[in-house]
């Protein structure tokens, strides 16, 4: 019985792809059959059957295994622990705040965050294609260089312990995290409020949407 309501998920997911993610969570099914993608590529060639009940309430947003499938919202598959133990203690405990993450985070202690963060960080990371013009993309590659990659890395300058590598996210959550840090929304990082508020001084909206479009471009 397990088995074949299993196989059933399978065949509809990519028509009730939220629903099934509910499903999944309520009756306790693997979720391999829900990390498939919409597109018919799987997440991972090597899928964690059963993820721990601690982090399946994560999946609905931020997609099975941590792929989100919206681009307002962040995948968190492959983040690094430390960065997403900060991010994760920061909606905890009051350093970051969102529509729904900092009331959820008020949930759990402070060992179960660590458990989130081992498990997030242990799944590889994807990169998603997204829509971008290349030259944009051409002049972010430079902005990155100047004001980011410093902390943030590329192929020829190793990225900071616990900072993110910020090739291939989503664009929209970047626009909405990156203003979020701007205007003082997410505190605790000030040396990336400050060279965000450089780089608009300097210039302007384009060159913010440049620095976005590299990033979405998904190589350095």
């Amino acid at each position: 019985m397990f088995h074949l309501l299993s196989g059933f998920i399978k065949s509809i997911v990519r028509q009730n792809y939220r629903s099934i993610l509910s499903i999944c969570l309520l009756l306790g099914l693997p979720l391999s059959a829900a990390a498939e993608d919409r597109d018919g590529s799987q997440a991972s060639t090597e899928p964690t059957l059963y993820p721990p009940p601690l982090v399946q309430p994560c999946f609905p947003c931020h997609g099975p295994q941590g792929y989100s499938q919206e681009p307002e919202i962040p995948s968190i598959a492959g983040l690094p622990r430390d960065y997403l133990l900060k991010v994760l203690a920061a909606y905890r405990y009051g350093g970051r705040f969102g529509t729904i993450m900092d009331r959820l985070m008020a949930a759990y202690d402070r060992r179960q965050l660590e458990a989130m963060a081992d498990y997030f960080s242990s799944q590889p990371f994807l990169v998603k294609k997204q829509d971008t013009d290349w030259k944009l993309v051409d002049k972010g590659r430079q902005l990155h260089r100047r004001y980011c990659r410093e902390c943030h890395g590329d192929t020829d300058h190793p990225m900071d312990k616990g900072a993110p590598l910020l090739q291939g996210r989503w664009m929209n959550y970047l626009r909405w995290t990156i203003r979020d840090y701007v205007i003082g929304i997410n505190q605790g990082d000030d040396e990336m409020s400050r060279q965000l508020s450089l780089l608009i001084r300097r210039h302007g909206k384009q060159g913010l949407e440049a620095l976005i479009h590299y990033y979405g471009k998904g190589k350095p």
